[in-house]
C-alpha cells in the first residue's frame, strides 16, 4: 500500500496548471503558448519563489513572461534591494513631437 501511495505522490502536481492558464488568459491576455515556458519558469530561482496558491503562481508567471517578452530577464537577484524588480508597471515611453515652430532659429 505504501508503494502505491509514493507512486501517486511522484506524479501528483502541487499546482492546478489548467486553472493557472485560465487565470493568465482572463486577467492578462496570455495565450496557450505559454505552456512551453512552465519548466523554464519553475527552474528559475529569481522568479519562482515557491508560491502558496494558484493565484500567486499566476502572478509570478506573468512577471516572468513579461520580462522574457521584453528581453529583460534578470540574473542574480540582489536581496538588498527594497523594490522588487519585475513588479513595476511601466508604460510605453512617448517622446514629445518636435515642430519647426518650437525650435529656436
Amino acid at each position: 500500500m505504501m508503494r502505491i501511495k509514493k507512486f501517486f505522490e511522484m506524479f501528483e502536481d502541487s499546482y492546478d496548471y489548467d486553472r493557472i492558464i485560465k487565470i493568465l488568459k482572463k486577467t492578462h491576455g496570455w495565450g496557450s503558448g505559454i505552456i512551453q515556458d512552465l519548466d523554464e519558469f519553475e527552474s528559475n530561482s529569481e522568479y519562482f519563489l515557491n508560491p502558496v496558491d494558484d493565484n500567486m503562481y499566476a502572478e509570478m508567471f506573468h512577471i516572468y513572461l513579461t520580462d522574457k517578452q521584453c528581453g529583460r530577464l534578470r540574473g542574480e537577484f540582489n536581496n538588498d534591494s527594497k523594490l522588487r524588480l519585475g513588479l513595476w508597471k511601466t508604460g510605453v515611453q512617448v517622446n514629445k513631437p518636435k515642430s519647426i515652430w518650437s525650435q529656436r532659429m
